[in-house]
This record gives C-alpha cells, structure tokens and sequence, in this order.
C-alpha cells in the first residue's frame, strides 16, 4: 500500500521509473520530472510531465505512474546551472589606452594610429 503512494514524494527534478501501458514488471521506463501538477481540491501530485532520458520524449503521466523515485534532486546537484557572477578583473583599465581583461585576465591592448 505505501509502495503505490510513492508518486506524493516527488518533486520536479527527481529521476523516476514510469509504468509502461502493459505494466510492470517487464514494461518501464526512466525519466526526469519537469513538472507536476496538482490535483484541484488539493495540492497532491495528480499528473506529471516527464523527460524520458533514453528518447528525450516528455510525455505528460497520471502520478500513480510513477513506480519509485530512483534519484532525489536533493542528492544529484551536478547537473544544476548556476548563475553567471562577473569577476573584478574582467572590467579592469589600466589608464594607458584601451586594455580589455578576458575572464583569465589576460590583457590585450587597442592600439589607435
């Protein structure tokens, strides 16, 4: 009973197996939740959309589709973007010129003639 309730712990970002239309054992598939969706009366999970990792497919699912969650986005924080943050010498100007700084902060001069 508690096994078929496990589609109320995910969360977008989490890795999933997915029962397939014939059911498990023999048909399922993984996938990686892009979003949920609430039920009306509640905010339980009542339908998914998911990335399938083998095809790329986002296929929208019933949220007792969802047979066991196989990574929490908790524990798998490789694959996050992380926000763009400017470095100090990246504006730098030394006052003879035009130098430009590229993000290493190797200078290259503009010469005018």
């Amino acid at each position: 009973m508690v096994a078929s309730l496990r589609f109320l712990a995910v969360r977008v970002g989490d890795l999933v197996a997915v029962e397939g239309p014939l059911g498990p054992p023999n048909d399922w598939w993984v996938g990686q939740v892009i979003h949920a969706e609430g039920g009306a009366r509640c905010n339980a999970n009542s339908l998914f959309q998911i990335a399938c990792i083998d095809s790329g497919v986002i296929r929208t699912v019933n949220a007792d589709a969802v047979i066991d969650i196989l990574s929490s986005r908790e524990t798998t924080d490789s694959g996050t973007l992380q926000t763009t943050h400017n470095h100090p010498h990246q504006h730098q100007g030394s006052g003879q010129g035009h130098q430009q700084s590229d993000r290493h902060g190797a200078s290259t001069q503009q010469r005018r003639f």
